[in-house]
């Protein structure tokens, strides 16, 4: 590099070569760290030669290193426009602009750096990704296999392959990919991480469990692979939720972190508490839509309620929540660390952790405790394992007393549900849609990684026992082709036809609904059952037909059932009863229509009251703090 140096150093004439010796002597600067002499360098050449692209180009990649986004930009482009066969110019331009945020317009960046350099792997590899950002998976797995051909044997290439090709919905292609990445790097955390998604995706949740257990091991600072591992155990049938919950210790146990030996909050047992609710689902999203009645409904006499959304949010919900919160922080960006350090500046009392162990949750700060009194509520109804958790907030339907001992934090009971569905403004349920066809149809609108083996044993019992009768499934991966032909498979190894299922995919909110219609009657999966799903189809005038079993997870639609009055019409205690009350249903056009007539009015008396679900909450608040308040002042 000295040599180099030295060389360059030596030219002097004509400008052109001057300026091309400045620009590279510039370079070898920022090689050793000497930004400012590489800037002075740069800018000496480009006053020599205003129009060398390498030089241009050359300050643009100084910039870039250097953090100073917009600045690379402006040199890259210019480099681009003097030179458009200068394909480091295209190509690092379309890398400052995904760093801006920018990927619509690194896109044709890409494109032309991928003309330039057909053979550089890394070039369709970063075209994949910008397509990946513009939520174009299929044309970003296909750029990605061209990057994966270029390079054979790219275990890392092959890895990110496989991600993009479950997204794509090319699963089989996905599990071949990030096989032969496992195969060439046996301890590649993030392959066996990407295959557990694979696995899910298509709804196998056994294998997906294992996958993710495997990543998590490997790698313990992939905490979203234990957490989706100990999710992935509510799906498997043969798991009793004793040895869910001990799994859930054990692995959080790995996640201790040093509490603080007090807090500064003072122990005043009737001031006004704030309440600070951590989640990364502050949009249109199941707990979004659960939050809204909440925050709308609080007692500012009583709570100040804090939002810390850790992920993105800018629908309509989030825009909601927002307007009701009494202060929100957008803390996308924040480590547990940091985060930890505003919610004990922001002085919060009760800190609610929404997510469990749901995707973007943030355990890791609920380990280090930064709140007197911290509380998992609404997103998993378990226990999250972690010991610095003080309680989990659950109703007696859905926790028997039981399964209480499988939880590590105080289990604490609403008077009613756990939580208040709001149904929106939807037409009132119509008439049985058996009555205007010739056929019963059964439904589930939940994640198909909920349909194990007995669940479509069970289902296709049901439809043997009813002639002519359909199955109406939906869930976004149904729409493609490979998981939608797999389901039609295992439904037709116990002898359903094809023709039989009716396989829909993802649709807005308001048609999702609407589709409702097309149900006689839900059938409910176990032992992982519905929840918002139940409540979406309750609300439109759909009789969910469940299996409640001793696990919490299985026992979701009870507890609306319960607190709707109706689980004796609708909640059956062993398999065969619930096999039979299908039948029977389905036998029961009268019956059917009562129900339908029923169920909109049982669902807002049950569990539509927000004023006093939010009182009920709040004085679980109060409860708690006193609580607290009474152990520091017993330590004084």
């Amino acid at each position: 590099m000295d040599e180099a140096d030295s060389l360059y150093r030596r030219i002097v004439a004509p400008p052109s070569l001057a300026a091309k010796a400045l620009t590279n002597r510039g370079v070898i600067a920022q090689q050793r760290g000497q930004a400012d002499d590489a800037l002075t360098l740069h800018g000496r050449a480009l006053e020599l030669a205003p129009d060398l692209a390498e030089a241009w180009c050359n300050r643009g990649d100084l910039f870039s290193d250097l953090g100073r986004l917009d600045e690379a930009e402006a040199d890259f482009a210019r480099a681009a426009d003097l030179s458009p066969g200068l394909a480091p110019a295209w190509f690092n331009l379309g890398n400052v602009r995904m760093r801006l945020g920018q990927a619509a317009e690194a896109e044709p960046c890409y494109r032309r750096a991928a003309e330039l350099l057909p053979h550089l792997p890394v070039v369709h590899a970063q075209l994949a990704r910008c397509l990946d950002a513009l939520g174009r998976a299929p044309e970003a797995a296909d750029a990605m296999e061209t990057a994966a051909r270029l390079a054979p044997g790219d275990w890392r290439m092959l890895t990110d392959l496989g991600a993009l090709q479950q997204q794509a919905g090319r699963m089989k292609a996905a599990q071949d990919s990030l096989r032969t990445a496992i195969a060439l790097r046996p301890s590649h955390s993030a392959a066996h991480y990407n295959l557990g998604n694979a696995f899910y995706g298509e709804g196998r949740a056994t294998e997906a469990a294992a996958c993710y257990h495997a990543a998590w091991t490997m790698d313990p600072r992939l905490t979203m692979a234990a957490s989706n591992h100990l999710n992935c155990l509510h799906y498997l049938p043969d798991q009793s939720g004793k040895e869910i919950g001990l799994a859930h210790r054990r692995i959080m146990d790995r996640r201790r972190a040093t509490v603080p030996a007090r807090y500064a909050n003072p122990p005043e047992p009737e001031r006004v508490l704030r309440i600070g609710y951590v989640s990364a689902d502050f949009r249109r999203h199941p707990l979004g839509l659960l939050m809204r009645p909440v925050l709308e409904r609080h007692d500012r006499a009583k709570v100040f309620a804090v939002c810390y959304a850790t992920r993105p949010g800018d629908d309509d919900i989030a825009r909601q929540l927002q307007s009701s919160a009494d202060l929100w922080r957008d803390v996308a960006d924040q480590d547990d660390e940091a985060l930890a350090q505003l919610i004990r500046e922001d002085g919060i009392d009760i800190l609610m952790d929404l997510d469990g162990h749901t995707a973007g949750n943030r355990l890791g700060l609920f380990a280090a405790k930064p709140a007197p009194v911290q509380v998992s509520w609404l997103g998993y109804p378990f226990t999250t394992g972690l010991a610095a958790m003080d309680y989990v907030l659950m109703d007696r339907a859905t926790v028997p007393p039981e399964a209480e001992g499988w939880f590590r934090e105080k289990v604490a009971f609403l008077p009613g549900s756990r939580l208040c569905y709001q149904g929106p403004d939807s037409p009132a349920p119509a008439a049985p849609p058996m009555l205007a066809r010739s056929h019963v149809t059964f439904g589930s609108f939940n994640n198909i990684a909920k349909l194990n083996d007995r669940v479509i044993q069970s289902w296709s019992r049901i439809l043997a026992r009813v002639p002519g009768s359909r199955l109406l499934l939906k869930w976004p991966h149904l729409a493609h082709a490979e998981v939608a032909g797999r389901l039609r498979d295992a439904f037709a190894a116990h002898g359903i036809a094809p023709e039989r299922l009716e396989l829909r995919g993802n649709s807005p909110p308001e048609q999702l609904l609407a589709e409702y219609a097309d149900v006689d009657i839900g059938l409910d999966p176990f032992p992982y059952c519905g929840a918002f799903t139940s409540c979406e189809a309750l609300w439109m005038g759909v009789p969910v037909v469940t299996l409640p079993g001793p696990r919490p997870f299985s026992r979701q639609t009870l507890a609306l059932l319960d607190a709707m009055g109706m689980e004796e019409e609708l909640a059956r205690p062993d398999l065969e009863g619930y096999e039979d009350l299908a039948v029977a249903l389905a036998a029961d056009s009268v019956r059917l229509s009562d129900l339908r007539r029923r169920l909109r009015p049982a669902m807002r008396q049950g569990v539509g009251d927000a004023a006093a679900h939010v009182a009920a909450v709040e004085d679980f608040f109060r409860t708690a703090w006193k609580g607290w308040c009474a152990k520091i002042k017993g330590e004084a």
